[in-house]
């Protein structure tokens, strides 16, 4: 399974076994699959949280530091 990936871009393997692997740079988590679906939505909605509170301008200026 690589570790990393063009653009930083998140990749999502299963398993044989049934796990799921996220793989994003160099960290990759196995959940299985209740486990999977239960982060992707809580990311979702913290996602949706964050673009509520600062608007999509946070997310297009991806060149400032804090």
């Amino acid at each position: 399974m690589p570790c990393v990936h063009a653009h930083d871009s998140p990749v999502l393997e299963m398993c044989a076994c049934g796990r799921i692997y996220l793989t994003y740079g160099p960290v990759t988590v196995a959940f299985k699959y209740a486990e999977f679906v239960r982060f992707a939505r809580n990311v979702s909605r913290l996602a949706d949280t964050v673009i509520e509170k600062h608007g999509t301008q946070m997310l297009a200026d991806t060149h400032q530091t804090h």
